[in-house]
């Protein structure tokens, strides 16, 4: 299912990193899955250990995570989601992080955070309503429901890449697109990683991480 455990994301972070130098005539980065699946989200064990954190220390936490795929967001080439499967929590809002999406008619997305007794993380409450309008993102993340590509289409998630054009005016207006967002994403990802740490902390978070570990439906209070 391609969990996002904490060695995945660092091993994502140092190959991003890198490559501006490792491959300097790369015109694009491709994001996708290995197998059937794009990226389910954070590990369960991982979610498990936040429930007995401290929430102080889970906020240093979470930052830290985010950190691992905010590279996404500085690298100077367009990135580029190909979502091969599911594209769930944690894994869809890093796929809301590259400047293009292109979708398998099969896969799954969704925000599903709520659900899981959590509010959302990774940028998503910056990404979504900055990517698409108000209502569809309220609609994403209030809900947790999971949609396939044709619902995906009509949310105007999906995109084609041109391959047609100057390297050079790619860069910089990749500059240009990013520029007004990037500070702002600091203080929301800041925001985020601390509404988590409460979360973690809350009864509802329990119920919400022993029904997904049941299988069952939760029943909040």
């Amino acid at each position: 299912m391609n969990c996002m455990t904490e060695f995945m994301a660092k091993t994502f972070q140092g190959i991003v990193k890198q490559l501006p130098e490792s491959h300097p005539k790369a015109r694009c980065l491709v994001v996708t899955g290995h197998g059937n699946s794009f990226a389910a989200g954070a590990d369960l064990a991982w979610l498990d250990e936040r429930s007995r954190t401290d929430p102080e220390e889970n906020v240093k936490i979470m930052r830290e995570y985010y950190g691992f795929f905010t590279p996404l967001l500085e690298i100077p080439i367009p990135t580029i989601a190909a979502i091969n499967g599911a594209a769930i929590g944690a894994g869809f809002c890093v796929s809301m992080f590259c400047d293009l999406r292109i979708t398998a008619d099969d896969a799954k997305l969704g925000a599903n955070f709520v659900k899981v007794g959590i509010s959302p993380g990774m940028g998503g409450t910056f990404t979504l309503p900055h990517k698409l309008n108000n209502q569809v993102c309220n609609d994403i993340v209030l809900t947790g429901r999971t949609f396939t590509q044709v619902l995906e289409e009509s949310l105007s998630l999906a995109s084609q890449i041109v391959t047609t054009t100057s390297p050079n005016a790619t860069f910089e207006t990749m500059k240009l697109l990013r520029a007004p967002y990037l500070d702002i994403m600091d203080s929301q990802l800041q925001l985020e990683a601390e509404a988590q740490a409460r979360c973690f902390a809350s009864d509802d978070f329990k119920i919400a991480l022993a029904s997904v570990k049941n299988k069952t439906l939760p029943v909040f209070d």
